[in-house]
């Protein structure tokens, strides 16, 4: 089985910006809250989705609706070319889990088999 490798550009379709996604221990989060469906009613409060959840990794994932501040209104990135643009943004998207969900994002992934060049 093959890595996968990152193929495409933005399109600046800007739907990477306007989240937040953050993954958080399961099992401690759950153990504070009592049960998950309790954790999404309070998270629900605050603007905040449960949008996985891990079992084997012991993680789940959250995400809020914050826009990225050095969004434009037609989607560009005013930090896309400077060293203040965050090493997270420049790795985006680094799985394709990454962009389950937005379908004009321009990037994709191809299945690169072990010894054979990179194109």
């Amino acid at each position: 089985m093959g890595q996968m490798q990152r193929t495409g550009e933005c399109h600046s379709c800007g739907e990477c910006c306007k989240t937040v996604n953050i993954t958080v221990v399961r099992d401690i989060t759950l153990q504070q809250h009592g049960s998950l469906e309790e954790l999404e009613l309070y998270l629900s409060y605050r603007g905040i989705r449960v949008v996985g959840s891990d079992e084997k990794c012991n993680q789940l994932h959250y995400s809020m609706d914050v826009p990225c501040s050095e969004l434009t209104a037609d989607n560009q990135c005013r930090v896309h070319d400077s060293p203040r643009k965050p090493f997270i943004c420049h790795r985006f998207p680094s799985t394709l889990e990454d962009i389950e969900g937005i379908p004009d994002c321009g990037y994709g992934f191809k299945r690169v088999l072990p010894g054979w060049p990179k194109t």
